[in-house]
């Protein structure tokens, strides 16, 4: 005889458009993927900063709070939303001390361009620094400006947890 255990199947996509409407993220959106990463000490988390269902985005400056005494920035690379067009200018602020990284991306010059759409801004690499749960949150001050230097307003800011080992 043979058997198998058969699972229920976790849905937990942040980039879901049913699942984030059920946390309460509607888009527009600023949000963390995965949401949730089991990591280890001596290994590196990658968590990705996206742009839920946006348009006509021309520039963003996006806070991102971690945990100072659980996690330490790595590194920060830009994601593919921000392509074509125009070079974008990407740059990043770490405030390790109150863990608040602050990344910066938009299109120069007159001939600037907007992107829209669901996509991926910035990978961040953090490195734990003990273990536990921490806590990722986008700040509810991000902004996101249209090419015409208008606000667009976000309707969603996401959440994550890197539970280390």
């Amino acid at each position: 005889t043979i058997s198998c255990d058969v699972h229920d199947p976790v849905f937990d996509n942040s980039l879901d458009l049913e699942v984030a409407a059920k946390k309460g993220i509607f888009p527009p959106a600023i949000v963390l993927f995965p949401n949730y990463l089991e990591g280890n000490m001596g290994t590196t988390a990658e968590i990705q900063v996206y742009a839920l269902e946006v348009n006509n985005v021309g520039m963003a400056q996006i806070p991102v709070y971690y945990d100072p005494g659980k996690l330490a920035v790595e590194s920060v690379v830009q994601g593919s939303l921000f392509q074509g067009g125009n070079e974008p200018f990407f740059l990043t602020d770490n405030d390790p001390q109150n863990g608040v990284l602050t990344i910066y991306i938009t299109f120069l010059g007159p001939e600037g361009n907007s992107v829209g759409g669901t996509g991926d801004i910035a990978l961040i690499n953090f490195k734990p620094n003990s273990t536990g749960a921490a806590e990722l949150n986008i700040g509810q001050e991000s902004i996101l400006l249209d090419s015409n230097a208008k606000e667009i307003v976000l309707k969603g800011y996401g959440k994550g947890m890197i539970d280390v080992r």
